[in-house]
């Protein structure tokens, strides 16, 4: 983000001497920094050049972000009236419309997975690691389009098509246990995406998706997806998309006003590249989550697109049990339908019993049905599956809430602490651990994140939480928690 002055000159002002370049230069950046403002010193200058405090900005072309718009154009309305800026800009559209149809509609054929096991193993050992692995690419298989294939070796097939990720899993025998070593490849290069070397006390751990299995295969997976848009092809939708909403959902979890509204825009285009029913879910979550956090005008309107993106995921992918676990959210919210919720996160859990989100979805219907230790004790293993997730905070954020339901504000705080530790910004996680604090006595910690708050939430006031009704705070209000934060005020 930075370039000599003499080229800047020579761009915006080539038909001047260079005297009266330098001098047009400095005036430019003269009301350049007035405009600014508090903000003038993005400005990065010195005898030879300018630049711009990259740590500070943010270029959605540098994050691969594509316009979803083919006629769109770069810096559009915008006249120099310079030659030499004319020329530079027309190579700069024509280099944008280049990116831009790279990353149009081609063939989407999924990505292929291998379960590859020890065929020299055991029979029980062999059978433990090809569950193991193919629960690794169930959970692939649920965050992006994706194939499990048949090993080619174990069907005899010369002429199967190369996959693109290859999962081993192998057990060993130590004493009165065994030692897993799990490793994902990338097929076409060869780069190791995942790997772990871990003691099993008890085979019936695997088998049974005992929580400890259970957190390695949420892990594998998440760290396999998180790394996918880096090894595959960058003309391949799947890859495209994979970034996109992997993107969106880093946005997504921060909960963040003007965050949340580029969530929605990076899963609409993850889903222009690749129609998946699971692009159509987050973006249910996600206007679910705008109203919930008053972040638009219109509730109404948030609430209605919610329903209808939920129904459409439902249409395209009723079978993947992440789209099943993310609606049963939107729909209790919509509907309070206990029964249907319990229905969605049951059969999200029977799918796939080591998904972090379908654990989430199964204790909030517990919650709705009024079945709170079986809630409380589902919502701490899902905590638990998801504690390598970069988005771990959402986990114990809903934690939080559901140790507050069940009247377990002592660990309500262990969890607001630590999703807020996981995520400095997240409102709702500092929400609950200010009334908290409030509650147990705390008055000076309480004090100070009402003063965080008031960073990370525009306008944000204690008498708007204690006083206002529509302020997101329903479970701490309806648990009376509300009324200890009055002696802040």
């Amino acid at each position: 983000m930075e370039r000599p002055r003499r080229w800047l000159e020579d761009k915006l002002w080539s038909s001047f001497g260079p005297e009266q370049a330098s001098a047009n230069l400095r005036q430019a950046l003269s009301k350049l920094r007035t405009a600014l403002g508090e903000d003038a010193d993005l400005l990065q200058t010195d005898r030879a050049s300018i630049g711009l405090d990259e740590a500070r900005l943010r270029v959605d072309l540098l994050e691969e972000v594509v316009p979803g718009n083919e006629r769109i154009e770069l810096l559009e309305g915008l006249d120099a009236r310079d030659p030499e800026f004319e020329d530079w800009l027309r190579q700069e559209r024509a280099q944008l419309q280049a990116m831009i149809a790279r990353a149009g509609p081609k063939e989407i054929r999924g990505i292929l997975i291998t379960c590859r096991v020890d065929e020299t193993a055991p029979g029980r050992d062999r059978m433990t690691c090809d569950v193991l692995s193919n629960q690794i690419g169930e959970n692939i298989s649920e965050q992006v389009r994706a194939w499990r294939q048949a090993d080619p070796d174990m069907i005899g097939s010369t002429d199967a098509p190369q996959s693109d990720v290859m999962i081993q899993s192998q057990l060993v025998h130590e004493g009165n246990g065994h030692m897993l070593f799990i490793k994902a490849i990338h097929q076409p290069t060869a780069r190791i995406l995942y790997s772990k070397l871990q003691r099993i006390d008890r085979l019936e751990a695997i088998m049974q998706s005992e929580t400890e299995i259970a957190r390695t295969v949420f892990e594998a997976a998440d760290q396999i997806v998180g790394k996918l848009p880096h090894v595959l092809a960058k003309d391949r939708p799947e890859t495209r998309s994979t970034a996109l909403s992997r993107l969106g959902l880093y946005r997504m979890f921060s909960f963040d006003q003007d965050a949340l509204r580029e969530a929605y825009g990076l899963m609409d285009q993850a889903f222009r590249h690749d129609e998946n029913g699971l692009y159509l879910a987050w973006s249910s979550l996600i206007r679910l989550t705008q109203m919930m956090e008053l972040a638009e005008a219109d509730q109404a309107a948030l609430m209605e697109e919610a329903v209808e993106l939920y129904y459409r995921a439902m249409e395209l992918d009723a079978d993947n049990g992440l789209v099943q676990a993310i609606v049963s959210k939107v729909r209790s919210t919509a509907f309070g339908d206990t029964a249907g919720v319990m229905d969605l996160a049951r059969t999200s859990l029977e799918r796939n019993p080591t998904s972090a989100y379908a654990l989430k979805s199964m204790s909030e219907a517990y919650m709705g049905s009024g079945e709170l230790q079986k809630a409380f004790d589902t919502s701490a293993r899902a905590c638990s599956v998801a504690r390598s997730s970069p988005f771990k905070h959402y986990w114990d954020t809903g934690h939080c809430f559901i140790s507050i339901a069940c009247n377990r504000n002592d660990e309500a705080i262990i969890a607001a602490e630590a999703a807020t530790r996981a995520a400095p910004l997240s409102r709702p996680a500092h929400r609950s651990l200010l009334a908290l604090y409030a509650a147990t006595g705390e008055l000076q910690k309480a004090q100070s994140v009402a003063e965080k708050m008031a960073k990370i939430e525009p306008g944000f006031s204690l008498d708007a939480m204690v006083n206002d009704p529509a302020y997101p705070v329903r479970t701490l209000r309806n648990k009376g928690l509300l009324e200890p934060v009055r002696g802040l005020l």
